[in-house]
């Protein structure tokens, strides 16, 4: 008999659930338009995903502890540490979202504007159009914006946002 058994573990349904709710809120959020009023949907469908990951994550190394018996010192405290590290990576991609629910949109007049755009290098959905403008404190605002707004605003010296300050989101143009 081979000491190396191999457990076959069956697919859960709540998991089929999961990656299903996941890839919703994936394609929700690439849907979502860059700029207006449903910004802040875009920022909780990012949130979304990653916190059902991490919680799933978590979740299994936790059934795994309850289920599997005792383990070495070693084992546990690095499954200790996954979970640490999913709370962690939670908490930084909900921060600006939350800070920016709470403390709600800013009006600013930005001068001296420039629009560029960016390829990230993940492939189809990844070309990103920027506004950056100086406000009236003299700080450095920078704003996504769609690739209508980058044509549009080319050119223009300044404009007047309603924006998200943490999220770099634009609600509406003034």
């Amino acid at each position: 008999m081979d000491n190396n058994k191999l457990i076959k573990r069956k697919i859960q349904t709540y998991e089929i659930v999961l990656c299903i709710f996941v890839l919703c809120v994936i394609a929700a959020g690439l849907f979502m338009p860059k700029a207006g009023p449903l910004v802040m949907i875009d920022e909780i469908c990012d949130v979304l995903a990653i916190w059902t990951a991490c919680i799933y994550v978590s979740v299994r190394i936790i059934r795994g502890i309850r289920d599997r018996g005792p383990f070495p010192a070693s084992v546990k405290a690095a499954r200790i540490f996954v979970i640490a590290v999913c709370v962690v990576i939670g908490v930084l991609f909900a921060r600006s979202t939350a800070l920016d629910l709470v403390s709600g949109p800013e009006t600013a007049q930005l001068t001296d504007i420039q629009v560029s755009r960016s390829q990230a290098h993940t492939g189809i959905f990844s070309l990103h159009y920027y506004l950056t403008g100086t406000d009236s404190q003299g700080e450095r605002v920078r704003l996504e914006i769609s690739g209508d707004d980058y044509a549009r605003l080319s050119g223009s010296s300044s404009v007047t946002v309603e924006y998200y300050r943490h999220t770099g989101r634009i609600v509406r143009y003034i």
